[in-house]
């Protein structure tokens, strides 16, 4: 009888402990998400519904409750996005990204307090937020909008950093590309 505890024991801690829901971002026409493997440190990068990282799949997300379902053989799993180690340290953003004049409406993503954000905006674009809170209550935004060119460089197109009010808008624009957030 304590061999099978013990077997069950083991069984039951190597389930989904490992994987953590740790990001998203959503636009009018997709949705992404990235999952993390905590025991070997490894990302999924971003992923849409039905693809895979590590044996899951993702199958839905709750966008009210923050909360994806992931298929892991024939059991789903829910997973709530990860919380920050500091409190209040978690934010929505909500808003519109601009590129080349189009705006996408809608955008909602997940930022953590200290930790870059990198959100793929276009082909080839990818947006770098980085949130920081100030002693005086206010938020730094440290925002990069880089471009892969053809030879695989990255080419930084603008690197901003914006101080508002906790939960503030802030926005930018540069040349044919800009943000208009707010959490």
């Amino acid at each position: 009888m304590k061999k099978l505890l013990l077997l069950f024991v083991l069984l039951v801690s190597r389930l989904p402990a490992e994987i953590e829901f740790s990001g998203f971002f959503i636009t009018p026409k997709e949705a992404l998400f990235s999952l993390s493997d905590r025991e070997t440190k490894q990302s999924s990068g971003w992923l849409k519904i039905g693809q895979t990282f590590a044996g899951y799949t993702v199958e839905s997300f709750d966008r009210e409750h923050e909360i994806v379902t992931l298929k892991h053989d024939d059991r789903l799993l829910d997973l709530a996005l990860r919380q920050s180690p500091v409190q209040s340290a978690k934010a929505t953003i909500r808003g519109t990204i601009t590129l080349r004049g189009e705006k996408i409406q809608n955008v909602q993503a997940s930022l953590f307090f200290d930790e870059e954000s990198v959100f793929p905006i276009e082909e080839n674009v990818t947006l770098h937020l980085t949130p920081s809170l100030r002693p005086d209550g206010t938020v730094l935004y440290c925002g990069t909008i880089t471009q892969r060119k053809p030879d695989g460089k990255v080419e930084r197109l603008s690197s901003p950093n914006i101080i508002t009010l906790r939960n503030q808008r802030f926005a930018l624009r540069i040349g044919d590309y800009g943000f208009d957030f707010k959490p």
